[in-house]
């Protein structure tokens, strides 16, 4: 009798054992997936992620529209910030000899172009994600 109440505890302990381990794998599958979801986005995200600032590219864009686009790129930045800290996917806005958005650390900087004049808009894309990830504006002459 005594020997058949250890035996049930010793399969009771195997049988608490192999839960535990079957949680820790499922844990485990579970959290890897979302790691690989957020270092590899889909191609519907970056459409989505470009489709912000495409609307803003092109030849004859007035100085208001390429405000607009550096307020886009200020928001996009500092969502960037919040969720992933420095390491986010940034836009920088340069052109003209300025600098109109930059990212250093968690810091965006920004300037405004002039208005009233108009300017050429070309979107730059990282050729790993491509994602746009800078963006040169000159102004037309």
């Amino acid at each position: 009798m005594e020997n058949a109440s250890k035996a049930l505890i010793m399969a009771g302990a195997v049988l608490i054992a192999i839960m535990l381990v079957s949680l820790g794998v499922v844990v485990f599958k579970n959290f890897s997936g979302s790691v690989q979801r957020n270092t590899s986005l889909s191609k519907q995200e970056i459409e989505s992620f470009n489709n912000k600032i495409t609307p803003y590219l092109g030849k004859n864009i007035s100085g208001s529209q390429v405000n607009a686009l550096i307020q886009t790129a200020i928001s996009i930045n500092y969502k960037e910030i919040q969720e992933n800290g420095d390491t986010g996917n940034f836009i920088t806005i340069t052109g003209n000899g300025n600098t109109y958005v930059s990212v250093t650390g968690t810091t965006v900087t920004s300037n405004k172009v002039t208005t009233g004049v108009y300017y050429s808009v070309v979107g730059n894309y990282n050729q790993a994600t491509g994602l746009i990830n800078s963006i040169t504006v000159t102004r037309n002459t």
